[in-house]
């Protein structure tokens, strides 16, 4: 099983350094989370993609990390040096924004700490990336002591400087940043153990984090060595009794033989042939039964650690040859360590395995090429893994990369698996491999051939099988999706996707645009356009008829074809204010009006209807204060309203003397004063009252001013007689 130690803390309080050289300490491989994203931005740049848009990012899906002797591999290949020019790390910073990005890099390293023995710094590690590590550390140090170190760090770098103040201020932005950033906060996990490392060295943090370490049951042997499977158990069970048999009959034991910390199962070593043992039968000596002997090789390593080699773990040896035939002693050979047994006294050596090595070596450049295989299952491998066979090379499948983990994983021995090698692991003369990218790199396959065949104009009936805020993904053949964005689902402006599509929902649909893998679709287009269908021949100014659909406070609502309807505001349907719509018009009563306004991005349409004649208020002349004769064309509550050269006005009842209110009715002619004529407001305002007071004074001022002149006339003949 694979051991994974995640280190958190804020900025400068030394997780990096103490990452790595704990790393080394304890031969786990540093994941160098910062480099992950540079890889992933210098492959955007060797594709050459917009990544301005997150669409462009789907390569993300066949695209393998890993680390190995602190060297990153991108798709297998070594780009430790090639990350960190300035174009890749100014990409770096941008990409790492994107959520598909940091989704599946977090998937990534989840996927490498199943793999191998990892330590992971970061401010997300223990809460996100790792919730279930063997240990979390929290790191942290008074602000003072990790202002103090990035100075010391930036002037070793021979960097640009700035004071203690203003670096102490610079961190506490950056952990207010870290702390509140809504994507992935900087936050100690609840089981995670905080070491403040403000008056500790840094070896005194590794030795502390080691301590813990050991404490949480590691073996500074790798726990993953002891889930190596021996396929030949019954030899080992026969050398192991050997040699406690050996051990008896001998009392001197070597601190060198006793000292098996040094080597692990698998490694590759080379030794010396001390004698080259003969098969022995069953024999007894007293009471002492010793069991049968194979023919063996006895072989001593330079530090004098000894182990044996049997015919079945040796290379290139017939059937009908012995041990004697291959080996003398004095020999020099090349062997791996099988086996380790408790007592560290005799090894199991095998040249098979090295050759199997050697194999692997010469086959390494095609498994780095990642081409999917179909391998047979052997057998389960503690709760680990599967163990698979590929031709003669030994493949392990951890659970984690399997597409389906049935509940009992014994049915699948002797089945055969499509898998992609992820690493070839030549330390343990092994292949990772992994079935979830073997699927994935199936319907790659599946896409490219079928996008080689794809027409624009093409229909499919297509799933629903995920919807965003901008669109929704529409399966169309197997592993074949493609973007139907929101404004191609329907002639008619869709607010929300999930309003009009759910996931799961079949939808017919066309292929508009290939840009090479990203096929774009429209649903809308096998739709009746029925709004441009309908505004193909028509334009503002044209007369057009419809049937009232509704009236309210703001207006009338018109149908004027399938899924196309106007709207005629009160303020454009007569020239008079006073006119009462509902008292014209009803719901299904056919209506002509003008188009004065038509959007169409937002499908609006604007009628009226008072255009269609002339505004009768330009022709009118006449003045305030004018007294004219109108006619009454109506008794409403509050008075009348009056005609006058084809305008309406009103006279309000307290504009006519009470005597004669009870006498007017529709169609009488009446003199009035014009009180207020507005012609751009269309406001027209009589009264009789008024005029009939304005007469009067006319009638008194003439006859006044006849008496004046009567009375002048009559005193002039008069005087003239006196002459």
């Amino acid at each position: 099983m694979s051991w994974q130690i995640a280190i958190d803390g804020p900025a400068a309080s030394g997780k990096s350094t103490v990452a790595k050289l704990l790393a080394k300490k304890l031969n786990f491989e540093y994941l160098d989370t910062g480099a992950m994203y540079r890889a992933i931005a210098l492959k955007t740049l060797n594709l050459g993609i917009d990544y301005s848009d997150e669409n462009n990012f789907d390569f993300l899906e066949n695209t393998t990390i890993d680390f190995n002797d602190s060297r990153i591999y991108l798709d297998g290949v070594d780009v430790t040096s090639e990350i960190r020019t300035v174009a890749v790390s100014n990409l770096s910073s941008d990409i790492s924004k994107y959520k598909v990005v940091r989704e599946r890099l977090v998937a990534m390293q989840r996927e490498l700490a199943n793999q191998k023995n990892i330590i992971m710094d970061g401010r997300d590690i223990g809460t996100v990336v790792l919730p279930n590590a063997n240990l979390k550390i929290f790191l942290t140090a008074s602000v003072e002591t990790r202002a103090q170190r990035r100075l010391n760090e930036r002037k070793e770098k021979n960097q640009e400087n700035e004071s203690l103040e203003q670096t102490i201020e610079e961190l506490k932005k950056r952990d207010y940043n870290d702390s509140n950033r809504k994507i992935s906060p900087l936050k100690q996990a609840d089981d995670a153990i905080l070491i403040d490392t403000s008056a500790m060295s840094v070896n005194g943090v590794i030795d502390l984090i080691t301590s813990l370490v050991l404490k949480r049951g590691y073996s500074m042997e790798n726990l993953e060595e002891k889930n190596v499977v021996n396929e030949n158990e019954e030899e080992v069970s026969q050398v192991e009794e050997t040699a406690a048999e050996e051990k008896g009959a001998s009392e001197e034991v070597s601190e060198e033989t006793n000292n098996k910390a040094a080597y692990k199962e698998m490694q590759i070593v080379k030794g010396v042939v001390v004698e080259v043992q003969e098969a022995q039968p069953e024999r007894k000596r007293g009471n002492t039964v010793y069991k049968a002997k194979e023919e063996r090789v006895l072989i001593e390593l330079e530090d004098g650690q000894q182990g044996y080699l049997y015919k079945k773990d040796t290379a290139d040896i017939a059937d009908d040859e012995d041990l004697f035939d291959v080996f003398i002693e004095g020999d020099e050979v090349e062997v791996a360590i099988k086996k380790i047994f408790d007592d560290g006294d005799v090894f199991l050596f095998s040249t098979v395995l090295v050759k199997k090595r050697d194999e692997l070596l010469a086959k390494q450049a095609f498994f780095e090429e990642r081409p999917i295989l179909t391998a047979t299952v052997v057998k389960k491998v503690s709760d680990f893994g599967l163990l698979l066979k590929y031709e003669d090379f030994t493949l392990l499948l951890p659970y984690q990369l399997m597409v389906n983990k049935p509940e009992d994983v014994s049915t699948l021995v002797g089945k055969t698996i499509d898998v992609v090698p992820l690493r070839v692991d030549l330390a343990r003369i092994r292949v990772i491999v992994s079935e979830v990218l073997a699927v994935n790199k199936k319907k790659k396959e599946q896409k490219k051939e079928f996008l080689s065949k794809v027409q624009v104009g093409e229909v499919f009936d297509g799933k629903v099988v995920a919807i965003e805020e901008y669109g929704a993904f529409v399966e169309i053949s197997e592993g074949v999706e493609g973007l139907l964005h929101i404004s191609e689902i329907d002639h008619n402006h869709v607010s929300k996707v999930s309003k009009v599509l759910n996931i799961g929902d079949t939808v017919k649909v066309q292929v508009i645009s290939l840009d090479n893998d990203h096929i774009k679709l429209s649903r809308k287009a096998l739709m009746t356009n029925y709004w441009g269908d309908y505004f193909q021949d028509k334009k503002v100014g044209d007369v057009v008829t419809g049937k009232v659909v509704d009236i309210n406070n703001a207006g009338v609502r018109v149908d004027l074809a399938q899924e196309v309807e106007g709207f005629i505001p009160r303020s454009e349907y007569s020239w008079f204010k006073d006119v009462k719509v509902e008292d014209e018009l009803k719901a299904g009563d056919e209506v002509t009006a003008k188009l004065i306004e038509i959007v169409h991005s937002k499908k609006r349409v604007i009628l009226s209807k008072k255009q269609l004649t002339e505004n009768p208020y330009e022709n009118v002349v006449v003045e305030k204060g004018e007294i004219i004769d109108v006619t009454v064309s109506n008794v409403v509550e509050n008075g009348f309203t009056v005609s006058y050269q084809g305008i309406e006005g009103f006279m309000n009842k307290q504009s006519v003397n009470a005597n004669k209110v009870n006498d007017i009715k529709v169609g009488d002619v009446v003199k009035v004063k014009v009180r207020v004529f507005d012609r751009e407001k269309r406001v027209f305002f009589v009264s009789m009252k008024d005029a009939e007071a304005k007469m009067e004074r006319e009638k008194v001022t003439k006859y006044i001013k006849s008496q004046d002149k009567m009375t002048n006339t009559i005193g002039d003949y008069i005087n003239n007689l006196k002459k």
